[in-house]
């Protein structure tokens, strides 16, 4: 899809926006009137305009939430823990289900020298707040299209994309224009300057690493230290190419499930090919559908479905598990466990298609893609094309900030964590942006997507850089820690 029309427009009309008007809208950001909210957090309301690029046009407010430091000459740490979503739910300990287990241990280790200060992007607060969209209607399941044998099929996900969207629309208000990267980085900076902070310090979780790569091109003399942790490659504007990224990385991580299964006893395909188990059941799915408990069956799509769910190194245990069953002759795991989740009606895909699909390729164009990524991911991760589509597809008309290189010099060292597990935010794209930042460290470990706050030795190495600026030796790798701990 040739999306370089696109990217040369917005980059244009961001280039075009007065950057001194920008930087004088930061620095007069409202103050901060700090409140009780509950859970030991003190919470505000940040008054920003609805677009940057119009500083004095409407205002919206964002929700921001403080877990005050409980050592002495304490510094704001502003963090974002992704999603897209709410990260002032994340810091109530016990508010967020899907939420690490190991979050609570992190949050007490960083109060010591820090505020820890969350904001949440705009339309995805949690609900006290009251700066919440939800919307009307549902969206697709981004699982769905996997499911799609049919033109049919692929119209009728993009039709309930769209009644979503239209509902969205009219719900978030004004506040749609806004809704990009490009405008939360610019929220950022506007918590920065309110915090009375010169230069920020800010840690960013998978999605809050987009909004951290925007910082980066944008305010580049106002970077202290910056964190990125699972980073989201925002930086490749051929949608292809960051594709086939993520099917080289699934069809990597079925050999990785295959090895893990061969070494633990526990594993339920153990002494199996789990590879070979995969492609049996998906031979003998395309013949005919599997059967299930209670006379129910599962098509070749809720195998893939549930082959994507179950393909996150947590979940091992269950997909092994499933596949055994289905060997067996009951495949109903795959309708259970790792059932697809169903849409939703936050409004955070759409803000993530503003970002990263704000052009799609039509059906036809990607039939072409499908089919060029099964030449280089057969077995599975040529089915990564329609499930990262699905959380777009029928979407149109938001506002946008399309992927592009990113335009970074001159900033202090960035420390980026890149696991060699990592299937969500993939580790090819994450070294992609790295690469692009001549500042940039990057320590790796064995562990999956967002294991800062469950690997003592990333978290150590981390701690240190954010508290000290102290950055860990070049080629420091910390060992799997989260990993060892699946399936006991």
């Amino acid at each position: 899809m040739n999306r370089r029309g696109l990217i040369t427009l917005c980059l244009a009309a961001c280039l075009a926006v007065p950057l001194g008007s920008v930087a004088l809208a930061s620095a007069q950001a409202h103050d901060l009137v700090w409140k009780d909210c509950g859970d030991g957090l003190r919470c505000a309301d940040l008054v920003v305009p609805v677009d940057w690029a119009d500083p004095g046009g409407p205002s919206t407010s964002v929700h921001v939430a403080k877990l005050p430091a409980t050592g002495k000459s304490a510094k704001p740490l502003i963090v974002n823990f992704g999603g897209p979503g709410t990260s002032t739910t994340m810091l109530r300990r016990k508010g967020d289900p899907d939420a690490p287990a190991e979050l609570p241990r992190l949050l007490d280790e960083l109060q010591r020298s820090f505020d820890v200060i969350a904001i949440d992007p705009r339309g995805m607060s949690e609900p006290a707040s009251g700066k919440r969209v939800s919307c009307a209607e549902p969206e697709s399941s981004i699982y769905s299209l996997l499911l799609a044998r049919t033109k049919q099929d692929w119209d009728a996900h993009a039709a309930k994309n769209a009644a979503h969207q239209a509902s969205c629309r009219i719900m978030a208000k004004s506040t749609w224009g806004g809704m990009t990267a490009w405008n939360v980085a610019h929220d950022i900076d506007a918590l920065r300057a309110a915090l009375g902070q010169d230069k920020i310090i800010y840690a960013g979780n998978s999605y809050g690493t987009v909004y951290g790569q925007a910082y980066l091109e944008l305010f580049p003399q106002r970077v202290g230290r910056m964190y990125f942790d699972g980073t989201a490659d925002h930086t490749q504007p051929d949608f292809e190419a960051w594709l086939r990224n993520y099917a080289v990385t699934q069809e990597r991580h079925l050999t990785l499930f295959r090895d893990w299964c061969a070494r633990r006893t526990d594993c339920a395909l153990h002494g199996r090919d789990a590879g070979r188990v995969w492609d049996e059941l998906v031979a003998r799915a395309r013949r005919a559908p599997l059967p299930a408990s209670s006379g129910r069956t599962v098509s070749e799509g809720q195998l893939y479905a549930g082959g994507i769910k179950g393909m996150n190194p947590a979940r091992w245990p269950q997909l092994a598990t499933a596949l055994r069953k289905a060997l067996d002759g009951d495949a109903g795991d795959f309708l259970e466990e790792l059932r697809p989740d169903e849409g939703g009606t936050s409004i955070s895909q759409d803000a993530l298609c503003n970002d990263f699909m704000p052009k799609l390729p039509t059906y036809e164009e990607f039939q072409g893609i499908e089919a060029r990524l099964r030449e280089i991911a057969p077995r599975f991760g040529w089915i990564e094309g329609r499930f990262e589509l699905g959380r777009c597809w029928g979407r149109s008309g938001g506002a946008s900030w399309a992927p592009h290189p990113l335009r970074v010099k001159d900033t202090p060292p960035i420390l980026f964590a890149i696991g060699e597990l990592d299937n969500n935010t993939n580790h090819l794209g994450q070294a992609h942006v790295a690469e692009q930042i001549p500042s940039a460290q990057v320590l790796r470990h064995g562990d999956g997507h967002a294991s800062w706050a469950g690997n003592t030795c990333l978290r150590r190495h981390v701690f240190t850089y954010l508290s000290t600026g102290a950055l860990p030796a070049p080629g420091t790798r910390c060992p799997a820690e989260r990993i060892q701990k699946v399936g006991k």
